[in-house]
C-alpha cells in the first residue's frame, strides 16, 4: 500500500543509508522493491535503485544469481547488469521527459518495461518452512494460495487486471503444501487465498480436500475471497466449524446503475436470497462490503446502500432475531492499470460528507456495525497512487514532518502531510481530477499485458453501463493477454472447462464424523522464557506454545462443542515483561508418549528464548494447575538503590502488621446492542501483607542487587511483584523480573535435562 512508503524511508534511514539513492556511496548495497504499488513505481523512483514489476518467484533467484559474482563492482555498473533480467526496472537508467507544467513522464517510444509472469504456480517456490512470529497478527494463520489471477472484470479493481492470466495450483500441490507448511508452523487455521476462491476450475474438490485434512490436522480452514452468489454460501458451510460467526459479500455497489458502472452484476433479490441462505445455515452475521466515491455516484447510490442493509436486517431477523449486518465502507481511490485509472477521486470532505449520509441512516438499528475507512488515510493513498516522480518530494517531507504509520488509523499523521503539501507546493486538485484518456500517464512505460487501448474501450463501456461477462464463461474480449501469454490464455480456458465437467461427474465420498479419541495421558512440563519473549502477553505465550507443540507432532488431546481447542492448562497467567524458570504446562494427549521423547522433540522446535526444563507423567484426573498453585518464589533484580537502603525498606515492609494496596476489579458490562459499555474499572483496598511469606536481599553486586521474593497463597490471592516494586519505591522499567518456582499443593520433582 501507498500508505507504508514513509516507513519504506524509515526502513532506508535506519539502515544507515541516504533515502535518495543518487546519495549512496558507490560501493553500497542496491535497494529494490516490488510488489502491487510498483506497477506505479514513479512516487518512490528517487529512493529505490530498481523495482520487479510483476511476479518474483523466479525473478529473485535471477537477481541473486546476476549480483553474486559482480558484487565487486560498481553501482552503475551493478544497476546495468540487472537491468538487463526481464521485469527490472531501474529508474536512473530510463530517459523520461519533463512537461511544461512540471510532470516528469517516460519517454514516448522508450522499450516498455514488461511484467514478469510465472508460467506454472506448481512449479514456483513456496516457502513451508516460513518464519512465524509469537505475537499476534491481524492475518494469523497459514495463508496458501490456490488460484492467481481474476478475469471477473470489475472496473475498480487493479489486483484482478496486473495478476492475468489466471493460473491455478493443482489439488496434488495444494495438498501437499498445506502438509508441509502445517508440520513446520504449528499453524491451527489454513487461509486458501485468491481473488475468489470460488473461481478454481474444481472448488468442489478442492474444499472436499481441504475440509479432510483440515479435520485430520486439527485445523479450521477459511475462504477469505468468495464471489457474490449462492455457490459461495454452500462452499463456505463445507469448511465452516460448528461455530458460525458471519460471512463476508462484496456487492461494492447498492444499485444496478452503479453496478453496471463497476461491472459487478448481481440483483438486490439475489443478495438477499444469499443473505437468508447464510442466516438459514447458522450464520450470525452477513458483513457487506461497498464503496461510496465510485465515478458517475449519486446521493442517491449512497442512501441506497442504507436500505439495502435495513432489508438485508430484515431478511435476516426473520429468521435469527438476533441477526446483525456489519459493514466495511471503503472510499475508492483509481488504481493505475484499471478502466478506473482516468476517474476522478471525491475529496476528504466529501468522503466525510457521504460517510455521514450513511452514519444518519444506520443510528436507526443497533443491529448494524457501520464500519468505514479513514478518510484521512485515503486522502494520502490518492495523494501517491496516480503520481509522477514529483510525489517524492511530498513522501520525503511528510516524512521528516513526522509521518510514518499512515495505515494505522490512530497514528495517522494528516498534519504532517498538510503541512508538506504546504511546503512542496503539491497540487492536490491535479492528483484528485479526471483524467484525458489520451492523456499521457507516469506508468505508461509498464507493461502488465493488457493494453492501454483496451482500458480506455472499458471505460467508455463503464459510461454507457455495459456489463462484460468473465471471458472463462463467453467470449474473448481481446484485452491484450492473450496476445503476449497465448499459451497461458489458452491453458487457462482448457483448464477451466475440463475442471467444470469433472466437477459434475464428481461425487464427493462420504465425510465420516469426527469422533475425538479419550484422552489416555497427561505430562506435566516445566517451562519459562528469557529476554524477547518476555513482553509477550499471555495470549501469545499460549499460542507460542500450542504451535510448537503442533510442531513437535504432540498428539493434542482436544475439548468437544462449539469451538474445539486443545487441552493445554497453565499455572499462571504471566504478566508481560515477566521472565521465568519456574512455570507448569499440563498437555492432555490422546496417545501415549514417553515424556523425555516429546521434551527433546519439543526443544528441537522452540523459539528462541522460550525455555522446557523438564517433563514428567502425571494421573489424568490430577486437579488443574491453576487450582493447585500455593506460592510463587521471585528474584527481583534492582539497578539504582544501594544495599544498605534496600535493607532498610525491606525491613520496615516487613515490621508492618498491615501493607495496604489499591487493586483494581472487574466490572460487569453495561446496556445492551450499541449502548454496551464497560464501566471504568474500580479499585479496593487489600491487605496484602499476610502473602508476603519471604521478602530479602540476595546477591549483592556494584552494578545491581538481589531482591528475593516468596509470596503464599492467601484467601485465593497472591501478592504481586508490581506491588512489591512500587512499595519499595523501585523504578518498575529497569527492575526485572524473574519467576524462579510456582509452588504447587503437591510438588512434583522435575530433573532439569
Amino acid at each position: 500500500s501507498e500508505l507504508t512508503y514513509t516507513n519504506i524511508l524509515t526502513i532506508i534511514d535506519l539502515s544507515g543509508f541516504p533515502l535518495r539513492s543518487k546519495d549512496r556511496a558507490d560501493d553500497a548495497p542496491l535497494i529494490f522493491a516490488g510488489g502491487p504499488t510498483s506497477f506505479n513505481p514513479e512516487p518512490m523512483a528517487p529512493f529505490i535503485d530498481f523495482f520487479v514489476i510483476g511476479e518474483g518467484e523466479d525473478v529473485v533467484v535471477e537477481i541473486a544469481e546476476c549480483i553474486r559474482p559482480i558484487k565487486h563492482l560498481s553501482r552503475l555498473d551493478r544497476l546495468k547488469a540487472v537491468e538487463k533480467i526481464e521485469g527490472v526496472y531501474v529508474p536512473e537508467l530510463y530517459p523520461f521527459d519533463t512537461l511544461p507544467n512540471g510532470q516528469i513522464l517516460p519517454k514516448i517510444g522508450a522499450p516498455l518495461i514488461r511484467k514478469r509472469v510465472v508460467d506454472s504456480l506448481d512449479g514456483a517456490k513456496f516457502p513451508t518452512a516460513y518464519i512465524v512470529p509469537y505475537t499476534q497478527q491481524v492475518h494469523d494463520r497459514l495463508s496458501l494460495e490456490v488460484l492467481r489471477g481474476c478475469t471477473q472484470g470489475c472496473r475498480f479493481c487493479q489486483a484482478g487486471m496486473v495478476t492475468r492470466p489466471v493460473r491455478e495450483r493443482s489439488l496434488k500441490n495444494i495438498d501437499q503444501l498445506m502438509r508441509e507448511s502445517l508440520e513446520k508452523t504449528g499453524y491451527e487455521e489454513v487461509s486458501l487465498v485468491s481473488l475468489s476462491t470460488c473461481d478454481y476450475s474444481r472448488p468442489l474438490q478442492l474444499i472436499d480436500q481441504a475440509a479432510r485434512q483440515g479435520r485430520e490436522s486439527r485445523v479450521s480452514i477459511s475462504l477469505p475471497s468468495l464471489r457474490l452468489d449462492s455457490f459461495s454460501v454452500e462452499m463456505a458451510d463445507k469448511v465452516a466449524d460448528i461455530r458460525r460467526s458471519g460471512r463476508n459479500f462484496a456487492p461494492e455497489a447498492a444499485t444496478p446503475r452503479l453496478r453496471a458502472v463497476i461491472n459487478k452484476w448481481i440483483p438486490d433479490e439475489e443478495l438477499l436470497e444469499m443473505s437468508a441462505e447464510a442466516f438459514k445455515r447458522g450464520w450470525k452475521h452477513v458483513k457487506c462490503y461497498f464503496m461510496i466515491g465510485l465515478p458517475t455516484e449519486r446521493d442517491e447510490d449512497v442512501e441506497a446502500i442504507v436500505d439495502l442493509c435495513f432489508r438485508n436486517l430484515k431478511v435476516g431477523k426473520d429468521i435469527n432475531p438476533k441477526a446483525r449486518i456489519h459493514l466495511g465502507i471503503s472510499t475508492f481511490v483509481p488504481k493505475p492499470f484499471t478502466p478506473f485509472q482516468w476517474a476522478p477521486q471525491i475529496n476528504m470532505e466529501e468522503t466525510e460528507r457521504r460517510q455521514k449520509i450513511l452514519d444518519t441512516g444506520f443510528k436507526k438499528s443497533a443491529s448494524i456495525k457501520f464500519g468505514r475507512h479513514d478518510p484521512q488515510t485515503t486522502f494520502i493513498e490518492g495523494l501517491i497512487t496516480r503520481a509522477d516522480r514529483r510525489c517524492a518530494d511530498l513522501i520525503e517531507t511528510a516524512w521528516k514532518n513526522g509521518a510514518r504509520f499512515e495505515s494505522w488509523d490512530e497514528l495517522c499523521n494528516l498534519k504532517a502531510w498538510l503541512k508538506a503539501i504546504e511546503q512542496t507546493d503539491y497540487d492536490v486538485e491535479f492528483e484528485f481530477r479526471e483524467r484525458d484518456p489520451e492523456e499521457r500517464l507516469p506508468w505508461d512505460h509498464i507493461d502488465v499485458l493488457i493494453t492501454k487501448k483496451w482500458l480506455q474501450e472499458d471505460w467508455a463501456r463503464a459510461k454507457q453501463y455495459e456489463y462484460a461477462q468473465d471471458c472463462r464463461a463467453g467470449k474473448c474480449h481481446m484485452c491484450g493477454v492473450i496476445d503476449k501469454e497465448q499459451e497461458l490464455c489458452s491453458h487457462m480456458l482448457r483448464n477451466q472447462r475440463k475442471g467444470r465437467i469433472e466437477e459434475k461427474k464428481w461425487t464427493p465420498p462420504p465425510l465420516p464424523e469426527y469422533i475425538e479419541p479419550e484422552a489416555v495421558q497427561r505430562i506435566r512440563f516445566r517451562i519459562g522464557r528469557t529476554g524477547d519473549p518476555r513482553f509477550l502477553s499471555h495470549l501469545e505465550w499460549m499460542n507460542a506454545w500450542i504451535r510448537t507443540l503442533r510442531r513437535a507432532r504432540a498428539p493434542l488431546s482436544y475439548s468437544q462443542g462449539f469451538h474445539a481447542h486443545p487441552k493445554i492448562n497453565f499455572a499462571a497467567a504471566l504478566p508481560v515483561g515477566e521472565e521465568s524458570q519456574g512455570d507448569y504446562m499440563d498437555v492432555t494427549l490422546k496417545d501415549f508418549v514417553h515424556p523425555s521423547d516429546l521434551l527433546e522433540r519439543i526443544k528441537q522446535t522452540l523459539p528462541e528464548g522460550f525455555l522446557a526444563l523438564g517433563a514428567e507423567d502425571i494421573p489424568l484426573r490430577t486437579p488443574s494447575l491453576m487450582s493447585s498453585v500455593s506460592g510463587i518464589d521471585y528474584n527481583l533484580f534492582v539497578e539504582g538503590p544501594s544495599a544498605e537502603e534496600l535493607e532498610a525498606r525491606i525491613t520496615a515492609l516487613m515490621d508492618s502488621e498491615e501493607v495496604i494496596i489499591q487493586r483494581k476489579v472487574k466490572n460487569k458490562q453495561k446496556g445492551r446492542g450499541r449502548k454496551q459499555r464497560r464501566a471504568p474499572k474500580k479499585t479496593a483496598p487489600l491487605n496484602i501483607r499476610p502473602m508476603i511469606y519471604g521478602l530479602a536481599l540476595g546477591e549483592c553486586s556494584d552494578e545491581r542487587v538481589t531482591i528475593l521474593f516468596t509470596t503464599l497463597l492467601q484467601e485465593n490471592k497472591l501478592a504481586k511483584p508490581k506491588e512489591i516494586i512500587e512499595l519499595l519505591g523501585l523504578d518498575p522499567v529497569s527492575t526485572r523480573v524473574l519467576k524462579c518456582d510456582t509452588m504447587l499443593e503437591r510438588e512434583a520433582v522435575f530433573a532439569v535435562q
